[in-house]
């Protein structure tokens, strides 16, 4: 009866006339000649096969296409393959369904190419993703003159390789797929001119799309809305095409409908719209829109809040693959919301939504691989994590990548942090510059990266630009205007410390002329907006007096403030100040502050911190580690320290030429300190024997590696001829480098050293010849100097006219040395008058020694009490800035008011002009001592 129905069906097949295109036999056998050689009778097998099965005859069924896969006919072999998919006939045949199609496959069966192609590229059903054999199974497909295959070929690479190699290959697979009329490619092309930066044209995209769509391709409607929602935003045409998609069933354009009144994209918020169309994307089947519905129910968001609602999407999620919802429901478990907290479940889901793609899942997965939260600490796998987020779209997770790699390799960090910095992490930027400095590399590109940031007006980039003219960095010229412009931006955009920085550059007077009243403006602006930069830079100003009245008070309290803000420089300021008050108290919080200012960072800090740690636990191995830990650019001077403690034999198993070794190496490779040791040490054998010429030489070399004060020495060889020939000029031309270097007036600077004996033998005829020539120039000190020596005689006759002209001019100039000497000679002439106002002139600046011939003054004029109290404020002054003479002649004006007695505070100031060495000082405490004995 089979063998009649067989028959009949052939002998009408075969008188049909309506068969385009037989299909060759030797395409669809491997022994064409042990059957039919008409395609008609295996095709007539088929069909009798489906037959069968619509009347629930398998064995029949099975039989035909047994028979036929016996031939290895491939339309029978991939029509097992896909009943067994279905659960259907598996006690009929042997074999995968994998197996059933590979054999379909090789007989160049096209739809089994495309079948296993498709089935490779999404998985699924026992085969994992293998988009390289996919892609190998799509390109034998072109070859047997299959154009789809093109199409789906090139759908791959524009969405797994979104570079632009990758779009322009696909443009290539789509061009050729559309010309012979396959309107899937249309729509890709369209997707190319979208998506590549290379060849964007959003205008030939939309122009594809509609084509593709027009001409049957209905799925291209979600592209044109999507096309019209990110790229080319028109929310009216955006919801158009997204409808029309939706009508035509398509699942991706009702989520995304969803999203858009979710987030108000376009449109005003409306949770019951945004649930309707999840609801509606779910029934298509839209694995996205569970996760989206959970949320709602997560957030409350249209709906009454409900965690358990929230759960049940959410799974459903999970069930289909959905790496959201795996990525919702996971953090829900790592949080405890609405569930009891499990982090080993939460990382068990993030761990698939990681492996299907899901940035954030995997950033939460590197997360706990790298502090060790859930996971066994292991760098290795947090890397891999953190790059699979970055890679996935997540851009932040490029930084921590760089954190990870940094601790073996700046070089691959290096790279991390720039593709982050592209990318537009401020985080990235800001270590990327940090670690080309550090490694001293004048990576240029970084300039555009800053600018392009410092554009979308990052407070930081602008910072960072108006620093890099500034100083010259990364192969720009150093410029004062853009330096300005940049930090007056960055200032606008409420970064505090850029006044700060403005200031220092009015400060220092390089870039600008010097201002520092100006300087001190900006200074007072950066610390009134929180700046501890600034806070710093202001206390400096109030502790030396420059420009603002000496107040070491507030200079302390403004050292605090940045203190408390953990500005490293303010630590270390403030901790120096509590050491000269000489206490135990003080010292201790001193230590305290050194030891913060290094544990933030601050490595030169370490030479005052290992002081401390000697001193308070006598732990001078503790305090050698702790100089070898921070020894490099940032503490030039560690390394010295360290061959200090092995030259005075401090540190067991080290030899001084081990010192003498280390010194060497440091210097070789830059550090100025080390080699300005090594001068010292052969200039007085201190490990050798003494070598003049070589603690010359290593002096010119402190000097080259940016030592200038190193130029008193070289000044100092020169003028007394050791290891080189004596030479006063080039003496003098030592001394005229480091004026140069420090911004003095060189004639004056010169004059100075002869004068005083500095490095060169005293010659007040030389000093004096120097000091006119500065004096043409109108240099105060000089002319203050030409008064002291016209006033006191010195290798010239007395001439007090000529010495008060000079004290004129330069008190004139602003110097308050030649103010107090003005005010001095005034009332040596009994002029006092000009002599008061001028010494108040000086006092004014926080001159000491004005104060104490002021108290002096006040003290012996008149014995009323306004006279007293004049004297007492002006000597209190004194002391207060532990001047001996000042402390000294308080007490003894304290003593003589209180009947010549050793009050407290008499004893006190004594003790204190004593320990500074007043001599007159130490022989009253010893006349105390004796009267209370």
């Amino acid at each position: 009866m089979k063998l009649i129905v067989f028959v009949v069906l052939f002998t009408f097949l075969s008188g049909c006339n309506s068969i385009p295109k037989p299909v060759a036999p030797h395409l669809l056998f491997h022994q064409p000649n042990d059957v039919s050689t008409d395609a008609l009778v295996a095709q007539s097998y088929l069909l009798l096969s489906q037959e069968a099965y619509r009347l629930k005859d398998y064995d029949y069924e099975f039989e035909l296409l047994n028979e036929l896969a016996d031939y290895e006919y491939g339309p029978a072999q991939l029509e097992i393959a896909k009943k067994l998919l279905k659960g259907h006939g598996k006690e009929y045949v042997h074999g995968t369904p994998l197996e059933w199609a590979t054999k379909a496959a090789e007989r160049d069966y096209t739809p089994a190419i495309l079948f296993l192609a498709q089935w490779y590229r999404y998985g699924g059903d026992g085969v994992d993703v293998d988009l390289k054999e996919a892609m190998n199974l799509y390109a034998r497909a072109i070859e047997l003159g299959d154009y789809s295959a093109a199409t789906e070929l090139g759908y791959i690479f524009i969405r797994h390789w979104r570079e632009e190699k990758g779009y322009e290959t696909a443009q290539q697979l789509f061009a050729n797929a559309a010309y012979h009329g396959d309107v899937k490619a249309l729509c890709g092309l369209g997707i190319v001119y979208r998506e590549s930066k290379k060849l964007k044209d959003l205008e030939k995209a939309a122009d594809y799309f509609q084509v593709s769509y027009v001409r049957g391709y209905k799925e291209c409607a979600f592209e044109l809305g999507y096309l019209y929602h990110r790229s080319k935003p028109n929310t009216q045409q955006a919801l158009r095409w997204y409808q029309v998609a939706a009508k035509n069933g398509s699942r991706d354009a009702l989520n995304n409908l969803g999203m858009m009144y979710n987030n108000g994209d376009g449109v005003d918020i409306d949770y019951s719209r945004a649930k309707s169309y999840f609801e509606q994307a779910v029934e298509l089947g839209s694995r996205l829109s569970f996760g989206n519905l959970g949320s709602l129910y997560e957030l409350g968001k249209g709906v009454e809040q409900d965690y358990d609602k929230a759960v049940y999407w959410y799974q459903k999620g999970v069930d289909r693959q959905d790496a959201q919802s795996m990525h919702n429901l996971g953090t829900l478990y790592s949080l405890g919301s609405g569930v009891e907290k499990n982090r080993e479940k939460a990382l068990s889901l993030f761990e698939q939504a990681a492996d299907l793609g899901n940035r954030f899942s995997a950033f939460n997965l590197a997360n706990a691989y790298y502090y060790a939260d859930g996971k066994e600490q292991n760098d290795e796998l947090a890397l891999e994590y953190y790059l699979v987020s970055a890679r996935a779209g997540y851009a932040p997770a490029f930084c921590q990548a760089a954190e990870v790699a940094l601790k073996d390799s700046w070089t691959l960090a290096r790279s991390y942090f720039h593709e982050g910095a592209k990318l537009g992490q401020e985080a990235c930027l800001k270590s990327l510059v940090k670690g080309l400095r550090a490694n001293k590399e004048q990576d240029i590109p970084i300039v555009g990266l800053l600018k392009a940031f410092a554009n979308r007006d990052v407070a930081f980039a602008n910072e960072m630009l108006g620093h890099i003219y500034q100083f010259g960095e990364f192969g720009l010229f150093r410029s004062f205007e853009k330096a300005q412009a940049f930090y007056l931006k960055a200032a606008e955009l409420g970064a505090v410390n850029a006044f700060a920085n403005l200031g220092f550059l009015y400060e220092q007077g390089d870039l600008v002329e010097q201002n520092l009243d100006t300087a001190a403006s900006f200074y007072q602006k950066a610390a009134e907006l929180g700046s501890a930069l600034g806070k710093n830079y202001l206390a400096t100003f109030y502790l030396n007096g420059v420009v603002v009245k000496k107040d070491r008070t507030k200079a302390v309290a403004l050292y605090q403030e940045a203190a408390e803000l953990h500005n490293t420089a303010a630590l270390i300021n403030l901790g120096d100040i509590y050491l000269d008050y000489g206490s135990r108290d003080f010292q201790l919080k001193a230590c305290a502050l050194f030891k913060k200012a290094y544990e933030l960072g601050a490595k030169r800090a370490a030479v005052r911190h290992s002081r401390c740690v000697v001193e308070q636990t006598g732990d001078i191995k503790s305090a050698y580690q702790l100089l070898e830990d921070s020894r490099g650019q940032d503490c030039s001077l560690c390394v010295v320290k360290q061959a200090e403690l092995i030259l005075n034999k401090q540190i067991e198993g080290k030899s001084q030429l081990e010192a003498f070794g280390m010194l060497q190496n440091a210097a070789q490779a830059g550090n100025a300190a080390a080699a300005y040791k090594l001068a010292s040490l052969y200039e007085s054998g201190g490990i050798k024997s003494q070598d003049l010429a070589l603690a010359f030489n290593w002096y010119r070399t402190s000097v080259t590696l940016g030592e200038v004060d190193a130029l008193n020495k070289i000044a100092e060889f020169y003028w007394a001829g050791k290891g080189v020939d004596k030479s006063e000029d080039d003496a003098v031309e030592a001394i005229s480098q480091l004026a140069k270097a420090k911004n003095f007036n060189v004639a004056s600077f010169v004059g100075e050293h002869f004068y005083h004996g500095v490095n060169v033998d005293i010659d007040l005829n030389k000093a004096r010849y120097y000091f006119m020539k500065a004096a043409q120039q109108n240099d105060g000190v000089a002319l203050n100097s030409l008064g002291v020596i016209y006033r006191d005689g010195l290798r010239v006759a007395v001439d007090t006219e000529l010495a008060k002209d000079y004290f004129e001019r330069s008190a004139h100039l602003g110097v308050p040395d030649a103010m107090h000497n003005l005010g001095a000679l005034n009332l040596s002439q009994n002029k006092e008058k000009d002599g008061l106002e001028w010494l108040q002139r000086a006092a004014e600046k926080q001159f000491v020694k004005s104060y104490i011939l002021l108290g002096d003054y006040y003290a012996s004029h008149d014995a009323n009490e306004e006279s007293m109290r004049k004297a007492v404020k002006w000597l209190k002054l004194a002391a207060d800035e532990k001047a001996p003479d000042g402390m000294y002649k308080l007490a003894m004006l304290l003593k003589k008011q209180n009947r010549n007695q050793f009050t407290i505070e008499v004893q006190m100031w004594l003790k204190a002009a004593a320990s500074g060495g007043h001599q007159a000082a130490v022989s009253e405490l010893k006349v105390f001592e004796l009267q209370r004995e």
